[in-house]
Parts: structure tokens; C-alpha cells; sequence
């Protein structure tokens, strides 16, 4: 016996299990992330500003509603601010438990304290299941179910009774509450059931306790959610809310080269972001070489463990197989096959040595991921917060700073293309006006539009990396640079860092009153007609055909009116009428003529430039709320080009 498994044989097993959850608990809590996902920062959304009722999320059913338990929680006892920590260490705590059950499971399969201790720990310090562990995300709590239903597994086969297949049965109805893809343990559960009964009769009955609570819990509160919570009318609006992300053809598709790349990525970066092939292959190793220890598995739990791989393998490698989340769920039976192997002498101390190489390589990974000082998309979000106020529109690169901006920066006027296409169902034509809509309502309402240059011509998916959301939906750099293009002229780089990605912004109203005032041979800067037959942006300028009394509305401004001396129109004009005037507006918006100023249009193609004294306005007011200007009094058929308006400062 090694001198490790000889102080592990003086320790109590009772003190064992207090001591890996001690560990594993405190571990997971010293190491929580400050750096999240973006499902994780979804979630943290959702709970710190949703009802109860709207929480529920098809794929996770459980998480959102239990999260909302947690805030209530929280709060009751004085919390403030976002339950974020708090769902983390939840989480933390979840996923300790899972490492300790998962010890007592592997001890009673193997009878080896020494395998059992290294094959749990191996699976609390892969990657993939510490920082989901440390973060705010779903599959932890499912992860832990799972174990337990092991555990229930061999009992099952030790034992053969109705009351554990019931059991097995609640416990698997909770992680597919976790995690509805869950719902493929079934087939290890029914094939250990099946292989450990000596009875066709016994077999039924075992196998009907399993699914009858299985079926109530899942199907129960399915039901309650679809046509009590979220009033459903028909089973074809529950089906297309339970397999809305299947129908996105995101995910899924046939197995090629790159899901089997995707498959070898995944797997690595499960058990280690940096040096996970070594990890991985040097594991194959010792599962090949000491395939003869299986033997000390039960038959029909060997054959349930084996399945539950393969088919979790299976539907994964077909989903997504190079995300690390849906490979959690294959940790415990994967472990409990490493428990087996490791009982022989030379596999233990190799065993020994590449869990000790996992933690030596992921502690240092999860705490440099969790440092919000080294977040690129942190420090992105933060310098953009800084010149941006509460009302401007940011558009930005699909991704986690659509979430970072409203959570960290109560900046809630964030958008991107994901968001556009997803609200438009997939049809670009939609979504680009729904983009170029947005721009337009934000700048008529007198705030900034902030836009990243790679949210324009979005950039290509690294190679081996996933499609990113425009390549899933077909569009090219090409397509989404297009949309943008009326309001190119308009833009101008922001003052940001040099070395973060470059954005450019259409300044405020307010800016453009005080500055060089808005040249319209560029766009419209949130300018609005009123009563007129036709308008267009001519490289001339605002090009309008007057109805009755037309109006140009400038967006709403706030400006003190003590500087200004004098407004400066330029425009061309082949009206018959010509008498034009310019209101100033106060700060309801209201327009009275004493504080307006008339004048005579000179007629002719040709640009004239008028610059009207402002003396008489500004004893009538001391700040004005906004600009409208008359063209003329009723159009005839002629048109109205203005080239400009700018108010002229002392």
C-alpha cells in the first residue's frame, strides 16, 4: 500500500466525506468567477429583475424558478443589489456535493478508499465542471442529480426493488428538470433495471416504478408551466416553445470533420483548458491498460455506465460537441469506469499523479479566467459606458457585452444583430430595418448612436472555432455593411483607448447645436418632416416637396440660449411661396411666435445662406427645448433643399 492509501485507511469514512466537501466547498468558493458567461449573465438578468413567472426556460425548467428562491432568500434577510454571488455559491456548494456523493458511489463500487478519493477529485478538478462550479450556469445542480442517480443505479443492482426505482425515477425527473437533454439517462437507467432483474414480471415492475414518477415529475411540471404559467392554448404552441432551439438549425446537423474535431476540442477543454490532450490521452491510456479491473464493476451497472456514454456521446457530438457544458453530464460514469481501473497498484500512482497535474493546471486557468482585471470585453464595456449616458444606443458585436453594458452599467439601450434577427424570425430584410429603425427613434429622440465596427462587417469565426450568429444565419460582412451604409457620413470615431476594437458614434443633439449644427448632406441627425409629399438625403441635401404647412422637427434639445447670437440656414428653394420661419421651442416642446423668427426665401437652385439675428429670442427665453422649422406656409409643387442649420455662438 502507497503512504497515501495507508493515511487514508485511518481516517473514517465519515470524516473523509466531511473533509472532501470541506475542501471542494471551500475550494469552489475562494475560486468564483468575477468574469461571467453569457448564459451566466442571462441568468443573473433574469433573476434580479423577472417575476417568478417568466423565469421558466424550456431546456432548464428548474434554474430560473430557483433562482428567484434564492433572491427571495436573500433579500429577506437585507441583501442589496444583484443575487449574483448568491447563485454562485449555490452552485459552489452543488457542485462539492457531487464530488463527495461521487466518492461515496465509486468507494462502495470499488471498496478502494485511494481510487475512489482520486477518481472523484479528478472529476471536481477538471475544468469543466470546477468553473461551472464557480459560475452562475445550470448544469452543476443536474450534474449532482446525475450522481445520485448512480448511486441509485448500484443500488439497483445490489438490490433490485420498486421503492429505489422510484427513487431513481424522482432523481432523474429533477435533472431533467436541470437539463432537459437529461432525458437521455433513460436508457442506462432502463438497461441496468432490465439487466439486474431475474424476472420478465420483476423487470415491468421495476421499469414502470422508474418511469411513473419519472413521467409525473417532468410531465407535471411541464404541463403546469406550458398552460398554467404561460397560458399555451394548444400542444403545437408547447412544441414549438420546448424545441424552438433544435428549429434554429444552429445546432445538430451531420457529423463531419468538424464535428469530430469539435468532439476532440471539447473533450480536452472538459478536463483542461490548457493541456487537456495530454490529460486526456494519458487517461485513455490507463482505461485501456487496466480494462481488466471492469470485472469489479456489477455486469449491469457496467453495461449502464457504458451506455449512458455512448449515448450522451452520441447526441452530443451531433449537437454541439465542442462546448464543454453538455460533457459534464459524462464525468460521473467516466469516473466511476477510472475508479475500476485504478484499484490495480501502478494505474492508482499514475492516477495520482494526473489528478495532482489537473489541479496544478486548473487552478491557475480558473483564477486568471475569473480576474475582471484581465477581461478584454470588461474594460471594452467600461470605456464605452464613459462616454455613452443612459439613452444612447450602443450596438455592438454579438456576444457577452450586449449583457455586460445593462449589468454592470444600467446601460439597458444595448442591441446587435443576434437580437434583430432573432425578434425578425431570420429574415435579414426585417431585422436590417429593425437596426436602422432603432438609429433613427434613438436619434429623433436627441441621444447618441454608438456603433462597433465589427457589429458593421462582422468578422469571421476564428478557424475551429463555432460559426458565429451572422454566419448561422447565412449573412456575410458584405450583407450586414450594407444596412449600414446611410449612416456612414454621419459617423466619426469615438475617443476610446487605441488599443480596444474601434467604435464610431453619431454625437447628440445637444453636441450638434453647440458645434458645427447639422448638415443634412450627410443624414438627418433624428430630424423629422411633417406634412410634406416626399423627402430624401441628396448629396445636395435634405431634398423635401412641401405639403400644407410642412414643419422640420429637430430632436429635443436642452441649450441655454445666452450664447447663441444668431441661426444659420442654407438652403435652395423653387417654391412660389416664400416666406420660411424657424421656432424655438421651450422645454415642453411648445411653439408661440414671439419667439420664432421669419424670413423671405430667395428663389433658384442655387444655395443661399441666411443668417438671422437671435437677439430677439433670447429675451424671450432662457432655454430652448428643441428647433421647428416652416419651410413655407404650403407647398405648390416646388421643392426645399437644405443644405444646413447651425445656431452661431459668441
Amino acid at each position: 500500500m502507497t503512504t497515501f492509501g495507508a493515511v487514508l485507511s485511518r481516517i473514517s469514512l465519515r470524516w473523509l466525506v466531511f473533509i472532501l466537501l470541506l475542501v471542494f466547498s471551500t475550494l469552489y468558493g475562494l475560486t468564483l468567477t468575477n468574469v461571467h458567461t453569457f448564459d451566466a449573465l442571462s441568468y443573473i438578468l433574469d433573476v434580479d429583475r423577472k417575476p417568478w413567472s417568466e423565469l421558466f426556460h424550456p431546456h432548464h425548467l428548474l434554474y430560473g424558478p430557483l433562482g428567484a428562491v434564492i433572491r427571495v432568500l436573500a433579500t429577506g434577510i437585507g441583501w442589496q443589489g444583484s443575487v449574483a454571488v448568491w447563485l454562485q455559491f449555490v452552485n459552489a456548494i452543488a457542485g462539492a456535493i457531487g464530488v463527495t456523493i461521487l466518492f461515496v458511489v465509486c468507494r462502495a463500487v470499488t471498496r478502494s478508499t485511494g481510487a475512489a478519493l482520486i477518481a472523484s477529485t479528478g472529476m471536481g478538478f477538471s475544468y469543466a465542471y470546477w468553473y461551472y462550479a464557480v459560475e452562475v450556469e445550470v448544469y452543476t445542480l443536474a450534474a449532482v442529480a446525475l450522481v445520485v442517480a448512480l448511486w441509485l443505479m448500484f443500488r439497483i443492482v445490489q438490490t433490485p426493488t420498486w421503492q429505489l426505482s422510484v427513487w431513481l425515477g424522482l432523481v432523474h425527473g429533477f435533472a431533467v428538470l436541470g437539463h432537459q437533454t437529461n432525458v437521455l439517462f433513460a436508457v442506462p437507467a432502463l438497461l441496468t433495471i432490465g439487466l439486474s432483474t431475474k424476472t420478465q414480471q420483476l423487470r415491468y415492475q421495476l421499469g414502470v416504478a422508474y418511469l411513473l414518477p419519472l413521467v409525473a415529475v417532468v410531465g407535471s411540471a411541464y404541463l403546469w408551466v406550458a398552460f398554467g404559467v404561460s397560458g399555451m392554448r394548444s400542444w403545437s404552441e408547447v412544441w414549438t416553445w420546448l424545441t424552438g432551439y433544435a428549429r434554429t438549425g444552429f445546432w445538430g446537423g451531420a457529423i463531419d470533420q468538424n464535428k469530430l474535431t469539435g468532439l476532440l476540442k471539447g473533450w480536452s477543454e472538459t478536463l483542461a483548458l490548457r493541456g487537456g490532450a495530454v490529460i486526456g490521452i494519458s487517461g485513455i491510456v490507463l482505461l485501456l491498460a487496466g480494462r481488466s479491473a471492469f470485472s469489479r464493476l456489477p455486469r449491469p451497472l457496467l453495461i449502464g455506465v457504458l451506455s449512458w456514454l455512448i449515448v450522451y456521446g452520441l447526441f452530443f457530438l451531433w449537437w454541439e460537441p465542442d462546448n464543454i457544458e453538455f460533457w459534464i453530464a459524462s464525468l460521473p460514469p467516466l469516473a466511476l469506469l477510472f475508479s475500476a481501473v485504478l484499484t490495480i497498484q501502478w494505474i492508482y500512482r499514475a492516477g495520482l499523479v494526473l489528478v495532482i497535474v489537473m489541479l496544478v493546471l486548473n487552478l491557475p486557468t480558473i483564477i486568471e479566467r475569473g480576474d475582471p482585471n484581465r477581461d478584454l470585453q470588461r474594460r471594452i464595456a467600461e470605456s464605452v459606458a464613459a462616454i455613452t449616458q443612459a439613452g444612447d444606443l450602443i450596438i455592438v458585436p454579438d456576444g457577452v457585452l450586449e449583457l455586460y453594458l445593462p449589468y454592470y452599467w444600467g446601460h439597458a439601450n444595448v442591441y446587435g444583430l443576434n437580437q434583430a434577427m432573432i425578434a425578425s424570425s431570420g429574415d435579414w430584410s426585417a431585422a436590417c430595418a429593425r437596426i436602422q429603425q432603432r438609429i433613427e427613434t434613438v436619434l429623433a429622440a436627441g441621444y447618441a448612436v454608438l456603433i462597433a465596427d465589427e457589429a458593421q462587417r462582422p468578422l469571421p469565426a476564428p478557424p475551429g472555432q463555432p460559426p458565429t450568429p451572422a454566419e448561422r444565419f447565412g449573412l456575410t460582412a458584405e450583407m450586414v455593411s450594407a444596412c449600414y451604409a446611410p449612416i456612414q457620413s454621419m459617423l466619426r470615431m469615438a475617443p476610446l483607448p487605441a488599443d480596444l476594437p474601434v467604435y464610431r458614434f453619431i454625437p447628440r443633439a445637444n453636441v450638434l447645436a453647440g458645434g458645427e449644427g447639422w448638415d443634412f448632406r450627410r443624414g438627418l441627425w433624428g430630424w423629422r418632416a411633417e406634412q410634406v409629399e416626399s423627402e430624401r438625403i441628396t448629396p445636395s441635401g435634405w431634398h423635401i416637396i412641401p405639403g400644407i404647412d410642412p414643419k422640420l422637427n429637430s430632436p429635443p434639445l436642452l441649450l441655454s440660449s445666452a450664447d447663441i447670437v444668431a441661426v444659420e440656414v442654407k438652403l435652395a428653394a423653387t417654391t412660389n411661396a416664400r416666406e420660411a420661419q424657424i421656432f424655438f421651442l421651450d422645454l415642453n416642446g411648445q411653439a408661440r411666435e414671439e419667439r420664432s423668427i421669419s424670413f423671405t426665401l430667395v428663389p433658384g437652385t442655387d444655395m443661399t445662406t441666411y443668417r438671422l439675428p437671435f437677439d430677439g429670442i433670447a429675451e424671450q427665453m432662457e432655454r430652448i427645448g428643441g428647433i421647428r422649422f416652416d419651410p413655407v406656409s404650403a407647398g405648390d409643387g416646388g421643392t426645399i433643399i437644405v443644405e444646413s442649420i447651425r445656431l452661431i455662438y459668441r
